[in-house]
């Protein structure tokens, strides 16, 4: 018994120093984020200002929020097989009153957002050379607009899947990701198709994918969650070289449980609660840098979504963030934002002006760390609800005055 003992302690050794091991010269670390103090004309906290599923961004964030991601490498540099393992753990805090914020008081949290396997070098030449497999939950697809955090389109979650798959000039991808909450809750399912790097005109690419989701639960019962379907369609044009800077037109469309979400379809149930629902969206969103001093971001939305009985609602969308360095350190930014927002019979409108010193430690728009200050005024109508709480009521309009700072690396 003991020289069996032995013999196994010596085969769990052997096997431990056999397993591929990370190498700490390649191993990444990234982040993200963003944090800020401020208040209100009435006193108080520092509050937001939004309508619609977005907001313009600058001096108008009320939260510490953040991002530590660890990425480490396995295999050999010097090419053949090689994986790479992935991790982001994000932290969100709302009106942070001390130097000790619990997770049981609420007001802190610390979420996963990815935990993933990627690797690639498996299959020789040809196609799939450079394809690249992936297991576990990732980031996937995601287009978002900068200066309001609009994630337009975002496929993200647990899952597996092939991409970079050789066409010629374009690439393909398929993915599969699924989510649900217990053993007989209901689980939605999504397979998608991407083509993407499509060469269109000089500078111009084009990327579209294609995704089906649908529900299923092994509860048979009588009270079972419905199981629904739906699919949902994504195209986007980029358009680079435009004053130094970039235009994307976005396409989205969503058709039954794949209509009427934001962060489409990563949030998409299958519960067969939105049968007959559709809804489009249009998005662009333009950068330059005029190489002055002067740069900055413009973009618009128009979004419709209709449910099954008819019901409409419609998103219109427009500001722009333009900045000018006084030097490399030294720049002002000034945002401003109008939202509309057309459902149950009511309008609601609310516009938002910014401006935001900030130092630097480099120039351009997108130089990070920033360390801003900001005044923002906001003005909305009686449709537009409370903003901020109510701490303005009965004004239709506030300001708010603080400092940020924001970072990724």
């Amino acid at each position: 018994m003991h020289k069996f003992k032995r013999l196994a302690i010596a085969a769990a050794a052997a096997s431990a120093f056999a397993a591929p091991a990370a190498y700490a010269e390649g191993v990444e670390f990234h982040g993200y984020l963003r944090s800020g103090v401020g208040t209100t004309s009435e006193g108080g906290d520092q509050k937001c200002f939004q309508i619609a599923p977005t907001k313009y961004r600058l001096g108008n964030e009320c939260e510490t929020y953040g991002e530590l991601a660890l990425s480490a490498p396995f295999g050999k540099s010097d090419g053949g097989a090689w994986a790479k393992y992935n991790i982001m753990l994000a932290t969100i805090e709302n009106n942070g009153q001390s130097d000790f914020e619990s997770v049981n008081g609420g007001k802190f949290d610390i979420a996963s957002r990815q935990n993933y396997f990627q690797a690639g070098g498996f299959f020789g030449k040809g196609a799939f050379e450079d394809a690249k497999i992936w297991i576990g939950k990732r980031y996937y697809n995601r287009h978002d607009v900068h200066i309001t955090d609009n994630f337009y389109w975002n496929n993200s979650g647990l899952g597996t899947g092939i991409e970079d798959i050789s066409l010629g000039a374009p690439k393909l991808a398929f993915a599969y990701h699924q989510n649900g909450n217990g053993a007989n809750s209901l689980s939605t399912r999504r397979l998608s198709a991407r083509v993407y790097d499509i060469d269109t005109n000089p500078n111009g690419k084009l990327e579209t994918e294609l995704v089906y989701l649908t529900g299923s639960t092994a509860d048979k019962t009588a009270t079972a969650p419905k199981e629904g379907s739906g699919w949902a369609l994504f195209v986007e044009h980029t358009q680079s070289g435009i004053l130094n800077g970039f235009n994307k037109l976005a396409f989205v469309y969503g058709a039954d449980d794949a209509a009427g979400g934001s962060w489409n379809p990563t949030y998409s149930t299958a519960d067969d609660g939105r049968k007959g629902a559709k809804e489009y969206r249009f998005v662009d969103q333009l950068f330059v840098d005029l190489k002055n001093g002067w740069s900055g971001m413009a973009t618009a939305v128009y979004s419709e979504v209709k449910d099954g009985a008819g019901n409409k609602a419609k998103w219109f969308s427009i500001g722009a963030r333009p900045q000018y360095n006084f030097t490399p350190n030294l720049s002002v930014a000034v945002e401003g934002g109008w939202d509309q927002v057309k459902s149950g019979g009511q309008t609601a409108k609310l516009a938002k002006l910014t401006v935001a010193p900030q130092y630097t430690l480099s120039g351009g728009f997108w130089a990070r760390p920033a360390f801003r200050a900001f005044a923002t005024y906001a003005k909305w109508n009686d449709a537009a609800g409370a903003q901020g709480g109510g701490v303005f009521a009965p004004d239709k309009n506030g300001m708010t005055y603080g400092v940020q700072v924001e970072a990724w690396w």
